[in-house]
């Protein structure tokens, strides 16, 4: 307590100062600890079958799945903060955490191109930009609603993440060292940014509320549930739209490092668990296909067929269409 919990409870693994509701998990977490029958005895005095029994009466803890497995990793740290110092020779922690059962968010379909059409045109035009901020710059809502026009570079294309908002809707630091960076940013969400910039100062909000003022999470969080609903997709969070973005990521071809490095994770496991399910079994499905095709050969079927004549029929509209154009310039 006198000598790991200050540390462990106000600053993160980088050194940076944790915001108010992170250090109220933290407190919450050593108070679990605390509860623990060895936490009577010293660092030295706790053995691999002193955590055993602790954890296997974990089963019953009130706290939840995941403040079962944050108290473990508590303990974790600090005994490898204890190694580091040499209070001890060795950790006594060398069983896996807990498992943590997927949570309901997390196995909510992403949303498809139409679907994020739809919500953006139902939104109130001075937010509906966060829809496409969310999923294609995989940006939370704290750092969406703390984008200044000072962020936006038209001439490089790019947009600075520096920021995130508090409890209160202020400016905050990103929630982790590696969510602080620069988005490079695609043509047409480069156009619908400039334009949201347009007749704006350097420190002025890019998201706002319709009277220009500065919008909190909750508020614009308000906006995007009603137009969800509208859309069809009731089931959508906005955090859903950060799944939306790596999905189509890894469906343009994107490794897991590639994932790790767009998703801003500071937690590997969490790039990996979002990578395998975004190339799932549909991704499954794609690569035996193409192992088929390039072993046994591919008999297409009428379907494919009748598309590639559609296309053909297209294509060829298209050149005699440019063929008749030229043909009259040189008349």
């Amino acid at each position: 307590m006198d000598e790991f919990a200050p540390t462990w409870l106000n600053y993160s693994a980088d050194g940076r100062e944790l915001a108010a509701g992170s250090k109220r998990k933290h407190r919450e977490y050593l108070s679990h600890l605390s509860h623990a029958d060895f936490w009577k005895y010293p660092l030295t005095g706790i053995t691999t079958e002193d955590i055993n029994r602790w954890l296997s009466n974990l089963d019953n803890f009130n706290g939840g799945a995941t403040p079962r497995k944050k108290t473990f990793q508590l303990l974790k740290a600090v005994y490898a903060k204890a190694v580091a110092e040499g209070a001890v020779d060795k950790s006594p922690v060398t069983m896996k955490a807990p498992a943590v059962p997927k949570s309901r968010q997390a196995q909510i379909p992403p949303a498809t191109g139409e679907e994020l059409q739809n919500i953006y045109e139902a939104m109130p035009e001075t937010t509906r930009l966060s829809v496409w901020l969310g999923a294609i710059l995989d940006l939370r809502i704290g750092e969406v609603v703390s984008l200044q026009v000072q962020d936006w570079n038209p001439k490089t294309q790019t947009l600075r993440v520096s920021h995130s908002a508090d409890e209160h809707g202020g400016l905050k630091t990103t929630k982790t060292a590696a969510s602080n960076t620069t988005q490079p940013v695609p043509p047409q969400l480069a156009k619908l940014i400039s334009s949201a910039c347009n007749g704006k100062q350097p420190t002025d909000f890019i998201v706002t509320c319709a009277d220009g003022s500065h919008i909190t999470p909750n508020r614009l969080r308000d906006h995007f549930n009603n137009a969800k609903t509208k859309a069809g997709r009731p089931d959508l969070h906005f955090h859903t739209l950060r799944a939306t973005s790596i999905t189509a990521a890894v469906a343009t071809g994107a490794s897991l490092k590639d994932t790790m490095a767009w998703g801003r994770h500071t937690d590997a496991q969490t790039s990996i668990e979002r990578y395998q399910r975004a190339s799932g079994s549909e991704r499954m499905r794609q690569i035996a296909n193409g192992i088929e095709d390039t072993l046994m050969g591919h008999e297409p079927t009428v379907a494919e067929l009748e598309a590639e004549i559609a296309a053909t029929k297209k294509r060829l509209a298209d050149l005699e269409s440019q063929l008749d154009a030229l043909r009259h310039q040189n008349r």
